[in-house]
């Protein structure tokens, strides 16, 4: 629980204070306020202004209270009005339009990252006030009415209109009816949220692109509205990483979000509250779009790589909170509660490694391309070691890389058919010429005979190399059989 204060003065010196440490201020309102009250009111409104600390949150927290607390409200409001230093606020409690309306001049021009009602009485009439936030905000990224008695379908229409019409990046979007675990739905001082409502938060989120965690908590959230929920999610650019439901949903309404989640990439943490019948058989459904192997019997090898490849690799955690009408076996509960703490593309690995590991004798079914077979190969020496890699080559069913001829000489086999035949006609040229130089050597042997057998081995006269020169010339001149 935050510190909170009747003594707007106590924040004082520390906003006096030259410090890089941002400040958390907590105010309590409550019966009536003191006209030195009001004053420090003021005067805390100013130190915020011309300090130069950051204000994380400021916190007002309301309890029953008279006219006086709305006339100070309204004064320290205005002064307030074009800070940036404050990063976040929270109303809390007995707050309804006339307190929110006294803030206007705040909520007009501010720099808030983050705006939580907690447990108010806000309803539509607000929307008017904190429109002006909602449509001009290039900060706010944090937006959580949780535990509202009064929101009702127009505040959430007006709000989600100003949302789409502005620049406002949300990025953590929260929405609750107060004590819906105990609520009658009968209880005429809560203003229900429709389904209609539902409906129009699912569109909203389908069409914001900075949206990562999403907390419904309503009463009309039934089958229907989960429905509508997983038309987006099942989308495969949906943002939202965090995903908290609370509602009138079961068994029916599980096994449509885990049918969305087969080809969702983004969530990863989800927490239920279920207020229908919810036992083992949605809580399985939940299990088996991330573990292929749980819960499933495969026809085949195929069948059983088609679902590890088809699962869904980004969810780690699935809490289910404690209900009357929730049955599931506590063995199932902390099997979703710790899915994986991988990222996704480990958690696929870590899958196919279990699926190659049972199957390791024969891996012809995941069709391997020939071009990722070295991969494959790494990939099984790193899990299964060594003794894994050659279990695999001795496979009865070895892959092609293994084969006689090798895929690589497949793939060449046109250009080296092309090189033998030019080798062929290179190695002909070449006994050709062997033996026209052997011709050659022939002739010059029979040449130097004649010549020998003339004159001996003593050099001739100029007359008479003249002669053997004619002889020789006539003696090539002779044709060659």
């Amino acid at each position: 629980m935050p510190f909170v204060t009747k003594n707007p003065a106590h924040y004082l010196k520390a906003l006096a204070e030259t410090s890089a440490e941002a400040l958390h201020i907590g105010l309590f309102f409550s019966r009536s306020i003191s006209e030195q009250q009001a004053v420090d009111l003021i005067k805390l409104a100013k130190a915020i202004q011309q300090s130069t600390r950051t204000i994380r949150c400021l916190w007002l927290r309301f309890r029953d209270g008279d006219e006086s607390i709305c006339a100070a409200l309204q004064a320290f409001g205005d002064e307030l009005a074009g800070d940036t230093s404050i990063q976040s606020l929270v109303i809390e409690g007995k707050a309804g339009p006339a307190e929110i309306e006294c803030l206007a001049g705040f909520f007009r021009n501010n720099k808030l990252r983050g705006l939580q009602f907690r447990r108010t009485d806000i309803d539509a009439s607000a929307s008017a006030v904190l429109r002006p936030l909602f449509v001009g905000s290039d900060t706010l990224n944090v937006l959580d009415l949780s535990q509202n008695s009064k929101l009702g379908d127009v505040f959430v229409e007006d709000m989600l209109t100003a949302l789409s019409e502005g620049e406002t990046s949300i990025e953590t979007l929260s929405i609750g009816e107060c004590d819906i675990d105990a609520a009658d739905d009968n209880d005429e001082t809560i203003e229900r949220i429709s389904a209609t409502s539902v409906e129009l938060i699912a569109r909203y989120v389908s069409r914001s692109k900075s949206l990562s965690s999403v907390t419904l908590r309503l009463l009309n959230l039934d089958d229907i509205g989960i429905g509508e929920l997983a038309n987006v999610l099942k989308r495969q650019d949906c943002s939202v990483r965090r995903l908290d439901l609370g509602g009138n949903f079961g068994n029916n309404g599980i096994k449509i979000l885990a049918e969305a989640l087969k080809t969702n990439q983004s969530i990863k943490t989800i927490t239920l509250g279920c207020h229908k019948n919810l036992n083992d058989v949605g809580a399985q459904e939940l299990l088996r779009v991330s573990d292929p192997f749980a819960y499933t019997t495969h026809a085949n090898k195929k069948t059983e790589w088609d679902s590890v490849k088809k699962s869904n690799h980004s969810l780690q955690s699935v809490y289910i909170l404690d209900r009357p009408s929730v049955t599931v076996s506590n063995e199932l509960v902390t099997k979703l509660r710790s899915i994986s703490s991988l990222q996704p593309h480990q958690t696929l690995q870590t899958k196919a490694w279990h699926h190659i590991e049972k199957h390791i004798e024969d891996i012809s079914h995941m069709e391997i391309d020939n071009k990722y077979v070295p991969e494959i190969m790494s990939f099984v020496q790193k899990r299964g070691e060594l003794n894994g890699l050659f279990e695999t080559i001795r496979s009865s069913n070895s892959l092609k890389i293994f084969e006689n001829p090798s895929p690589e000489r497949a793939r060449l086999s046109d250009q080296m058919d092309r090189i033998q035949k030019e080798n062929a006609i290179l190695k002909r040229l070449l006994k050709a010429e062997r033996e026209r130089s052997q011709s050659l050597r022939n002739d010059n042997y029979a040449v130097r005979k004649t010549v020998e057998m003339k004159f001996g081995k003593k050099c001739p006269s100029w007359n008479s190399c003249k002669q053997l020169w004619l002889e020789v010339v006539d003696l090539i001149k002779e044709p060659i059989w």
